[in-house]
């Protein structure tokens, strides 16, 4: 073992590789064998070169043949995501490996690729790795373990199918208390593990059981409410001194995010009692901010106009609503371009593109500019190629790439896409990241309050 991976080690710095795939039968499952490569190739490349291993590696030919053939037969190629509620996991048995294992794929509605102004460093979506870190993996399985019957409540309460509902969702959660209980035993079962990862397989299990849009009910009822009280929002907006109404726009984004279905502390808060926007505000930290850049932001808006802008929304109701829109109000008046990027498939009550366009055809009589913006082209909804409450910048919709080729400026909404993910990525324009920080385990793990705000302004280093 260790003078074949010598020999490797060597090939692989004298191509610059930073990683060696090993695939085959013979080490499938055999964690002493993993090891003892992967020890030697560190040994041997002094630390520069990874050792890698192929899940599901059986069936690489198989897929490979079969993607080859479907692209010979369509003009457009199509992606295809693991179905990790069917798919077997590795389990890592040293004495025998299985002879046959179970990969399901599914394949997605649209070709997705690498958004195009990430910066040139490696990107890296989530902030944790919870394969390394034992304290954050125990912390966030608890979290969705311990949440899960609250969580099927609300798909009880929300769910429009209710054919066989109490079977289903005693099927849902059998099959994904198992997969917890798996990823606590053997927490790589499904290659990297990661907050992301944890909310796409849930995910995959509810679309598995015919659950395809459970918050529809909630993210209708909520968008109700917060039409209703944008007119006073707006007004209330419009009677501000320019400087200081745009800090309450990004006060209000801020607030508007508060309302987070995926969040356990606001669902436990809503229990209680339910909280209305202005509450939500006056529950946002008090300033400074956990990250506070807003100055900054506020300076770059006096130097010059944003010509156009490309801002990923989150959720449903006072959020897009009362956060959103009236930010878009503000951008269209100053001149930009504006393209909002909203999910292509549902996830918990994040607002999709399609629901989006129907409620800004709502918003137009309240926001006329938004009525007028959509008409002539200056106002679009573009899918952004994901179902998820997190924001993978590695695969994203080809429209999404297209628009933000010529932007000026990216923001990110929430703290799925901007905090478990996108935290520390930078871009090749300049970007603006907002979310409030609702979970314990992050406000921690910053050493800030709960509630602590985030507003990141960052300029590439071009600039």
């Amino acid at each position: 073992s260790s003078g074949i991976n010598a020999e490797y080690g060597l090939h692989a710095n004298l191509y610059q590789c930073e990683r060696i795939i090993f695939g085959g039968f013979f080490i499938r499952g055999k964690k002493a064998t993993m090891h003892t490569i992967s020890y030697a190739i560190n040994y041997w490349s002094k630390g520069s070169v990874q050792a890698l291993f192929l899940r599901h590696e059986g069936y690489l030919g198989a897929v490979g043949a079969y993607m080859k053939g479907a692209e010979a037969k369509e003009s457009v190629g199509k992606n295809y995501g693991e179905n990790f509620a069917f798919s077997d996991s590795f389990e890592g048995n040293e004495v025998m490996s299985k002879a046959l294992e179970f990969l399901e794929l599914d394949r997605l509605d649209q070709p997705l690729v690498k958004f195009p102004l990430l910066s040139p460093a490696e990107y890296q979506a989530d902030l944790i790795d919870l394969t390394l870190d034992t304290a954050a993996r125990h912390y966030w399985l608890d979290i969705f373990k311990d949440g899960l019957d609250r969580f099927c409540k609300v798909i009880r309460d929300g769910e429009s199918n209710r054919n066989h509902i109490d079977r289903r969702i005693s099927f849902f959660k059998k099959k994904f208390l198992e997969c917890l209980a798996l990823l606590r035993k053997n927490p790589f079962a499904y290659g990297i593990l990661t907050v992301r990862t944890l909310l796409d397989c849930r995910e995959q299990f509810l679309a598995e059981f015919d659950f395809y849009d459970p918050y529809l009910k909630f993210k209708q009822e909520e968008n109700a409410a917060a039409l209703a009280a944008l007119p006073e929002r707006l007004e209330v907006l419009r009677m501000l001194p320019w400087e200081e109404r745009q800090t309450e726009l990004i006060r209000g984004i801020l607030g508007g995010n508060i309302f987070d279905w995926g969040s356990s502390a606001v669902v436990k808060l809503n229990e209680s009692k339910q909280i209305d926007f202005a509450e939500a505000c006056r529950m946002v930290q008090t300033r400074p901010w956990f990250v506070d850049h807003l100055e900054h932001w506020v300076k770059r808006l006096r130097r010059k106009p944003i010509r156009k802008m490309v801002l990923f929304v989150d959720n449903s109701g006072a959020d897009v609503v009362l956060g959103v829109v009236p930010f878009v109000v503000e951008m269209l008046r100053m001149g930009s371009e504006v393209v909002l990027a909203a999910n292509s498939r549902p996830a918990l009550n994040d607002i999709t593109s399609h629901e989006l366009r129907v409620l800004l055809t709502q918003v137009a009589p309240l926001a006329p500019s938004i009525g007028e913006a959509s008409a002539s082209g200056r106002l679009r909804v573009v899918e952004n190629g994901s179902g998820s409450p997190c924001l993978d910048l590695s695969r994203v919709s080809q429209q999404v790439a297209d628009e933000c080729v010529d932007c000026d400026l990216i923001v990110i909404e929430g703290m799925g896409r901007a905090v478990h993910t996108n935290f520390n990525c930078t871009f090749e324009r300049e970007s603006l990241k907002l979310a409030v920080i609702k979970n314990k385990w992050l406000c921690d793990k910053f050493n800030c309050p709960m509630f602590a705000a985030v507003c990141k302004y960052e300029v590439p280093d071009s600039q």
